[in-house]
């Protein structure tokens, strides 16, 4: 029973394990950012340009599908049917009108809040798994270690990029060299103030045993985060293909975090709990069984989870191949209703955690 409540408990702390959601949700990003650079300057963007494509689409067919599983259309109805119903239509108006310009613009500006958002939600998941901020310093520095390092990659691009984004016009806001180093050195300062104390507290914790243990989880996100707006924006504002780095980043922690709310809520910790005592009770017998078991769970809900996002992609191949006209606007759209549903879907009072 001791070992089947500390398998449940340490559970909770994470999406799926330490060492997979450092690689796929947090720390371990960083390395997959600069592998990507390196294939852009050796080899080129067509491979990472085709996963974003497919990632892309999965990654909106996700957010369908944490609607449909849990059912919110019921209770929301404002948010999951009437809002984008209204960013569809004005999506449409603005096309047809000719202000390609302006919808170019929503986008970028859009896509900066939506990733830095991704991140505060990821690394809110783990704080909370501790029982929230240690203290309103703890707040303050993390609030400011995932807004500053946004602010300032917009920023960079606005000011090196001022034109185009993604090869299309929009409309750059300029603040000037100054307030451009000024915000880009405040956000340095403020992320190297946090992981600091962060340092700091985990030091106090393990020597003294005192206070709340703040989650590496937590830290590992918030310094991917500062690593991937850094590496996506400055260098996107020269080549636009390190924007695709970014947004593939974006794209499997988000894909991986939606998977692991939907296990989640399936009630797979149950089947792992149940796993781990048949080892505990008898190593040669009910082991394989128990594990053959999670395995066949696992994969079901894998297909499960999966519904949703291959129709959306293949209702993208689709709309592509007859290439009607009218059809041009439902892509953008769709995209910022994503924006839209991620920032209303996952919240407290939507049962989840940003």
């Amino acid at each position: 029973m001791s070992v089947e409540a500390h398998s449940s408990s340490e559970h909770r702390l994470w999406l799926f394990s330490p060492r997979a959601d450092f690689w796929l949700a947090c720390g371990g990003a960083p390395i997959g950012l600069l592998a990507s650079i390196l294939l852009i300057f050796l080899h080129g963007d067509r491979e990472l340009d085709g996963l974003d494509f497919v990632l892309s689409e999965f990654h909106l067919g996700a957010t369908y599908d944490a609607i449909i599983r849990r059912r919110l259309w019921r209770h929301r109805q404002v948010d999951v049917l009437v809002v984008p119903l209204i960013i569809l239509a004005f999506t449409y108006a603005l096309s047809m009108s000719g202000q390609t310009m302006l919808l170019t613009s929503i986008t970028m500006y859009a896509a900066v809040w939506h990733r830095g958002r991704q991140s505060l939600g990821v690394a809110r998941f783990y704080q909370r798994g501790m029982g929230g901020a240690v203290s309103r310093a703890h707040d303050f520095l993390f609030r400011g270690a995932i807004y500053l390092p946004m602010v300032a990659g917009m920023l960079a691009y606005t000011h090196l990029a001022p034109l185009e984004y993604e090869g299309e016009p929009y409309l750059g806001l300029t603040f000037g060299a100054e307030i451009t180093l000024i915000v880009g050195l405040a956000a340095v300062g403020w992320v190297t103030a946090y992981l600091a104390w962060m340092f700091w507290r985990s030091r106090c914790h393990q020597l003294q045993k005192v206070g709340l243990m703040v989650h590496p989880g937590e830290w590992w996100a918030v310094l991917a985060h500062a690593v991937a707006f850094g590496s996506g924006y400055a260098l996107g504002a020269s080549n636009a293909s390190f924007l695709l780095v970014l947004a593939v980043h974006h794209e499997v922690q988000y894909l991986y975090f939606t998977y692991a709310m939907a296990r989640h809520s399936a009630g797979s910790h149950v089947v792992r709990k149940a796993g781990i005592d048949a080892a505990v009770k008898d190593l040669h017998v009910k082991t394989s069984n128990a594990y053959g078991e999670a395995l066949r769970t696992e994969a079901g809900h894998a297909a499960s989870f999966l519904v949703w996002p291959v129709i959306g992609f293949a209702g993208a191949v689709v709309g592509g191949w007859f290439e009607f006209e009218w059809l041009a606007p439902l892509g953008i759209g769709g995209l910022f209703c994503h924006y839209w549903l991620d920032g209303r879907i996952w919240t407290r009072r939507g049962t989840g955690i940003a």
